[in-house]
C-alpha cells in the first residue's frame, strides 16, 4: 500500500521530465540564406587575417585574406587590398576556377605567406567569394 501511495505522489512530478523538447526536428525550416552568418566558418578566431599582420607573418604560414584585387602587376602577380593595406599576391590562373573578378568584387584568398615587411607576398592556393 505504501508503494502505491508513493507512486501516486511521484507520478505527477515526473511528467515534467518527459515533456522537455530538444534535439533535431526535420519538420522545421532553416532560416533564409540572407539571415545566415555568411563568411565565417568555424570559430571567430579562425577568420581572415588583415594585410598589416601578413607583413610580419611567419614564412610558409597559411593565411586567409578578404578584400579586393586592385590591379594586375604582371603574369600571375596581382595587388590585393583590404581595409588595412595592400600586399602582392601570386595567383595562378587555376586558382580562379574559371571565374572572372573585377576590382569591385570582394573575394577571399587563401595561401602561404613568404617574405617580411614590404617584400611580403602570398602564394594563393584558393580564391572564393566570401
Amino acid at each position: 500500500m505504501k508503494k502505491l501511495a508513493w507512486a501516486a505522489v511521484m507520478l505527477p512530478l515526473s511528467f515534467g521530465a518527459f515533456a522537455e523538447k530538444g534535439g533535431f526536428e526535420s519538420g522545421e525550416t532553416p532560416p533564409p540564406q540572407h539571415k545566415e552568418d555568411a563568411g565565417y566558418k568555424g570559430s571567430e578566431d579562425t577568420g581572415q587575417t588583415p594585410v598589416t599582420l601578413i607583413k610580419d607573418f611567419r614564412q610558409g604560414g597559411y593565411a586567409t585574406l578578404e578584400g579586393y584585387i586592385v590591379k594586375k602587376i604582371k603574369g600571375d602577380t596581382y595587388q590585393f587590398r583590404d581595409s588595412s593595406g595592400t600586399i602582392r599576391i601570386d595567383a595562378p590562373k587555376a586558382t580562379f576556377k574559371g571565374k572572372k573578378f573585377d576590382s569591385e568584387d570582394k573575394i577571399r584568398v587563401s595561401g602561404k605567406v613568404y617574405g617580411k615587411g614590404d617584400s611580403a607576398h602570398m602564394k594563393v592556393t584558393r580564391i572564393d567569394e566570401p
